[in-house]
């Protein structure tokens, strides 16, 4: 018996290594054979199950993760992992019951802690969420996903203090960012007559939201540098004039690493003091100043197109790599909304997918690529009446400028914290109107009241 059980460690052992170097069929052939030598082990079907789950054969998985708590009950990962089975097919009951026994069989499984709060932001269930990823943390005091994970839920709920001080561990996540800085971190001391730098932060669009703390700054008169996407250079230093802007690069452009600043803080992290509760948000018309020429220009070229009628950008795709799909409209759904004879439609999709949607009422202009020009893209956009998009950079850029925006957002799934969809008016962009699912993954009732208020621009 002991050969056989030395024989499976060694099985076992060898599939984890070829797992982990990305020989997944070698590795696949080992848990089988670690199952036909040793079926009493559940490391061999849970481990398997989850390169089918990887692989997207989730009846494969869900079989052998069956199989692994047929072996041995108590196997608290083969339920965890039958929990996820059923979150990817949108069952969150199940998934709710698959994970509760995982944490009956250890309370402090981590993963079952993360995965059930899942399932209770998604049902709408934040305190029950925030329970769970605290307990999470009773155990794991440092466990970034887990502290991240509270920040959109505190948010909604209105915590912002306690949300800010939890966003400020994302640094976590960008170690590199600010690792090469000397200078201390602002922690909402006094910084009048500082040189403070407001560092790089991750996302053009938050960048942008960021920005409207700016002013606020200055105010204080501080020596200020930005740091930020090199495509927002020009149209922040028309912004804020007598602050030093500067692209993010690597390594690092040199007018930083030769400034001795006194504090450094990523540009988010000024919410903390600035934006501690509703009320300190400016109910401002617009913060970013584009050329007047190209936005003239613009709206010149436009209004002959569209002979009197309301001149309306659209976005409705996000390029976003992890949360894109999620954000993002299929085209064809966009239809009913395009043929309002009374509007006449601006692309403003950016990438690949602004050919996607070809419509007698829909311009593209071939003169703008915000991919390369941003100050340009502002232009075009301040030239419109409105915008519609799905979250991503154009609904910043829009809400910025001051112009009205309506926007298209997941019901819970990756959709950014900054929305606010419960209250009347965005903290960020009072322009901002949102327009929220009722199921997420179904874009219909958005759609449906997205077209009824068109048909009244």
């Amino acid at each position: 018996m002991s050969v056989v059980v030395d024989n499976a460690e060694e099985i076992l052992k060898s599939a984890i290594v070829a797992q982990s170097s990305g020989n997944i069929d070698g590795a696949s052939a080992l848990y089988e054979r670690l199952i036909s030598n040793a079926p009493e082990r559940p490391e061999g079907y849970v481990n398997l199950g989850r390169i089918k789950q990887d692989q997207g054969d989730l009846n494969a998985a869900e079989g052998l993760y069956r199989q692994a708590i047929a072996v041995v009950p108590d196997a608290a990962v083969a339920h965890l992992n039958l929990g996820v089975i059923h979150v990817l097919r949108g069952d969150d009951v199940s998934a709710a019951a698959a994970f509760k026994h995982a944490l009956k069989l250890d309370p402090a499984f981590a993963s079952a802690h993360f995965n059930l709060a899942g399932v209770y932001q998604r049902e709408g269930h934040v305190q029950s969420a925030l329970s769970q990823l605290d307990a999470l943390l009773a155990d794991y005091p440092n466990d970034l996903s887990a502290i991240l994970a509270k920040v959109p839920m505190l948010f909604d709920l209105g915590r912002l203090e306690e949300a800010w001080t939890h966003y400020a561990h994302r640094g976590g996540i960008f170690p590199d960012t600010n690792s090469s800085l000397s200078a201390p971190l602002w922690h909402g001391e006094n910084i009048s007559n500082k040189k403070i730098l407001l560092s790089y932060e991750q996302g053009l669009g938050e960048q942008i939201m960021f920005a409207s703390m700016v002013p606020e700054i200055i105010a204080q008169d501080v020596d200020l540098t930005i740091e930020c996407e090199p495509r927002l250079v020009p149209l922040f230093t028309r912004s804020f004039p007598g602050v030093a802007v500067v692209p993010w690069q690597k390594p690092r452009h040199h007018f930083i690493t030769e400034t001795s600043f006194d504090m450094f803080a990523p540009m988010g992290n000024a919410g903390k003091w600035l934006r501690r509760t509703f009320d300190m948000f400016p109910q401002h018309h617009g913060y970013l100043s584009v050329d007047p020429k190209h936005v003239s220009a613009f709206r010149e070229k436009y209004s002959r197109a569209a002979k009197g009628k309301s001149l309306v950008g659209l976005s409705w795709c996000s390029t976003a790599e992890k949360f894109g799909p999620d954000k993002s409209i299929p085209p064809a759904m966009l239809a009913p909304m395009l043929d309002h004879s009374d509007v006449f439609w601006i692309n403003l999709q950016h990438g690949a997918a602004a050919d996607d949607i070809v419509h007698d009422s829909l311009l593209r202009d071939p003169d703008i690529d915000p991919l390369i020009d941003m100050d340009g893209f502002a232009a075009q956009i301040a030239a419109l009446d409105l915008v519609v998009s799905v979250s991503n950079t154009t609904a910043h850029v829009a809400g910025a400028l001051g112009l009205p925006v309506y926007i298209m957002l997941p019901k819970v799934k990756n959709r950014h914290w900054y929305w606010f969809p419960d209250r009347t008016i965005n903290p960020w962009y009072p322009s901002l109107q949102t327009f929220v699912q009722s199921t997420d993954g179904d874009w219909s009732d958005v759609i449906a009241a997205m077209t009824d208020t068109i048909a009244k621009v």
